[in-house]
């Protein structure tokens, strides 16, 4: 069975993704600041991981109009977010590229099904809408939290409107620029 991994950049304030301005349009944002070669392993590790990427339309999008063209500049990271098969929750676009599947219709009965099948983990970045419609039917087994030390003040947050939910802690990774990884599990029954 395999497992599905939500990979989340949060500021300390919970903000995932900032509403327009200047910030929001550059590649990295809010979070280019505090990466690093330390903070680039571990996402690498993560990709390697996992057999395939789940993603939510906007996500897809931008993620399929940047990533082909920085495999010079970010490297083995690119090369494995290029090769990943992915599956995507889409309502509105037929045609998919970057080595993509449409997930139409029923998006909670489609991921079950993928969740079913052999292999190693169904890695999601972003998509927060996704994500959250995969925690309200229980399809979420682990969240990688990556809390940058920034406060935005606004914008839209992972847990949004989401019902109350008990997590297990699995482990802290705190990196040498201030970002920390919180992942967690979500509770026996609690989800």
């Amino acid at each position: 069975m395999s497992r599905v991994v939500v990979t989340e950049y949060l500021s300390l304030d919970g903000v995932m993704e900032i509403s327009g301005g200047a910030e929001q349009s550059e590649p990295g944002g809010w979070t280019a600041p505090y990466w690093s070669d330390e903070l680039g392993e571990y996402q690498l590790d993560g990709v390697v991981a996992s057999d395939a990427l789940l993603l939510g339309r906007v996500t897809y999008q931008e993620f399929a109009a940047a990533w082909p063209n920085m495999e010079h500049e970010a490297g083995p990271f690119a090369q494995r977010m290029n090769s990943l098969p992915k599956f995507v929750a889409t309502e509105t676009l037929d045609q998919l590229e970057w080595n993509a599947t449409p997930l139409k219709g029923d998006v909670v009965a489609e991921v079950a099904r993928l969740k079913q099948q052999s292999g190693r983990d169904l890695l999601v970045y972003g998509s927060g809408a996704l994500v959250r419609t995969l925690m309200h039917h229980s399809l979420v087994d682990e969240f990688r939290l990556i809390i940058y030390p920034v406060v935005l003040g606004s914008g839209r947050r992972l847990f949004e409107g989401a019902s109350r939910a008990s997590l297990k802690p699995l482990g802290v990774k705190t990196f040498s620029s201030g970002v920390v990884s919180l992942s967690y599990q979500p509770a026996e029954g609690a989800v």
